[in-house]
C-alpha cells in the first residue's frame, strides 16, 4: 500500500495538475461551453423544449393517442394568444395584420414572391416578420403544429415508412428494427430533439477531453524513472520487478479517478439545464429524429454514454502507460502521445459519442451503416487492448534480466 501511495504521488504532481487545470479551462471555454450556453439553440429549439417540458409534466414520458386531441385545444389557445400579442405591435397593425390568419397569409404570399423573384428579399418586410416573430408566440405555434403533424404521420403511416426503407435498400436488421419501432410505445416519446442533440455534442467534447487529460497525466510516468535510472534500484529492492505492476495499477487507478472527476465537473452545468425531466422518455419519438437500436430511456442512455467514456478513458490510459514504458525520453513519448490522442481521442472518441446505438452511417453521413452494438464492441476492444498491453508489459518485465 505504501508503494502504491508513492506511485500515485509521482503521477499526481502539482505541475502536471496545474497544466491540466489551465488547459481544461481553455478547452471548456472553446468547445463544450457552447452547448451549455445554447442548450436549446435558437427560438425553434427553445419552443420545442418548453412544449415538451409542459407535456412531460402533464402527460408523463409519452403522449398517448387518446391524449393527442388535447393538443388541438392547446393550439387554439396559442393562436388566441398570438392574436392578442400581434394587435399590440404597431408595425403589424399598420400593415393590416391583426390576427394569425392574416399574418399567415401575408407571410406565405411574401415567401412565394421571394421564391419567384429568385431569392431577392424585401428588408422592410423581413424586419416586420421578425418583429412579429419576436413579439408573439409564433415559434411556439410553429413547433406545436409540426409536432402534431409528426405525431399523426407516425401513427397513420408506419407501413409506408418501412416501405421507404425497403425501397432505399437499407440493411435487413434496420428494417426489422423499424418494424419493431412502428408498434412500440417509443414512437410516442416526448424527448425533444434539442436535448438529444446537445447531449451527444457535449458528450463528444467530454470524451475527447477525458482522453487528452489522461494522456497528459500519464505520459511522463514511466519515462521519468528511465531518465533517472531508477529501474535497476527498483529491481533489486524487496518488491523487485513487481514494482511495474504497482506502477501500472497506480496509472489505471489515476485514470479512473480523473475520468470520474471530469464527468462530475462536466455533469454539473449540464444537469442544471434540466435534461433529467426527460429521464423516463424513450430515445425515439416524434419530436427527435433518429431510430435507436435499443429500447432505452434517456436516463439509461446517459449511463450508457458514461460507460463508453469510462471504457475509452481506461483503454487510452493502458495504451499511454504502455508507450511510456518503452519511451527513452520525453521527446520520444511526445511523438507517441500526439498520434495516440488523435487516434483514440479526436477520432475514436468523437465517433463513439456521435449518436451511439442509433441508426447512423460510419462517418458524418458517409460510408456503410454502423451495425447494432458496434460502439460497445469498439469500446470493449480498446479497453481490453489497453489493459492487455499493460499485462504484457508486466509479464515481459518479470522475464527480463537485470542487465538486458
Amino acid at each position: 500500500m505504501a508503494l502504491l501511495k508513492w506511485e500515485l504521488r509521482k503521477i499526481w504532481r502539482p505541475g502536471i495538475l496545474a497544466a491540466i487545470l489551465v488547459l481544461g479551462a481553455v478547452y471548456y471555454w472553446m468547445f463544450p461551453q457552447f452547448y451549455i450556453e445554447h442548450f436549446t439553440n435558437g427560438p425553434q429549439s427553445q419552443a420545442q423544449f418548453a412544449l415538451a417540458s409542459g407535456w412531460v409534466e402533464r402527460y408523463g414520458p409519452a403522449l398517448e393517442p387518446e391524449e393527442r386531441a388535447e393538443l388541438d385545444g392547446q393550439l387554439t389557445e396559442e393562436i388566441a394568444a398570438f392574436n392578442t400579442r400581434i394587435a399590440a405591435i404597431p408595425e403589424a397593425a399598420a400593415a393590416g395584420l391583426t390576427d394569425y390568419a392574416a399574418f399567415l397569409s401575408f407571410r406565405e404570399d411574401y415567401l412565394n414572391g421571394v421564391k419567384e423573384a429568385g431569392g431577392e428579399a424585401d428588408m422592410d418586410v423581413e424586419a416586420l416578420l421578425y418583429r412579429v416573430y419576436g413579439g408573439t408566440n409564433w415559434y411556439t405555434i410553429e413547433e406545436l403544429e409540426q409536432s402534431m403533424e409528426a405525431y399523426d404521420v407516425q401513427n397513420e403511416s408506419p407501413v409506408l415508412q418501412i416501405s421507404d426503407y425497403q425501397s432505399a435498400g437499407y440493411p435487413e436488421p434496420m428494417i426489422q428494427r423499424k418494424m419493431e419501432l412502428a408498434v412500440s410505445d417509443l414512437r410516442h416519446s416526448l424527448l425533444p430533439s434539442p436535448v438529444k442533440h446537445s447531449t451527444q455534442e457535449y458528450g463528444k467534447d467530454l470524451a475527447v477531453w477525458c482522453v487528452l487529460s489522461i494522456v497528459l497525466l500519464l505520459s511522463p510516468t514511466l519515462v521519468r524513472d528511465r531518465l533517472r535510472n531508477t529501474r535497476p534500484m527498483q529491481w533489486v529492492s524487496r518488491r523487485g520487478r513487481s514494482v511495474l505492476n504497482t506502477q501500472m495499477g497506480a496509472a489505471l487507478l489515476s485514470a479512473l479517478v480523473l475520468t470520474v472527476v471530469n464527468v462530475t465537473v462536466y455533469a454539473i452545468p449540464f444537469l442544471v439545464q434540466g435534461p433529467l425531466r426527460f429521464a423516463a422518455c424513450g430515445l425515439g419519438g416524434f419530436l427527435s429524429p433518429g431510430s435507436p437500436w435499443f429500447d432505452w430511456t434517456y436516463g439509461a442512455y446517459l449511463l450508457v454514454l458514461v460507460g463508453l467514456i469510462l471504457a475509452l478513458s481506461l483503454g487510452s490510459a493502458g495504451l499511454t502507460v504502455f508507450l511510456s514504458q518503452y519511451s527513452g525520453n520525453y521527446i520520444a513519448m511526445l511523438l507517441k502521445a500526439v498520434p495516440l490522442f488523435v487516434a483514440v481521442g479526436a477520432v475514436l472518441g468523437s465517433w463513439l459519442l456521435n449518436m451511439p446505438f442509433c441508426f447512423r452511417p460510419l462517418w458524418d453521413g458517409y460510408g456503410p451503416w454502423v451495425p447494432r452494438g458496434a460502439e460497445a464492441v469498439a469500446a470493449a476492444v480498446l479497453l481490453f487492448l489497453g489493459l492487455g498491453l499493460c499485462v504484457l508489459a508486466c509479464w515481459r518485465q518479470r522475464k527480463r534480466e537485470l542487465l538486458s
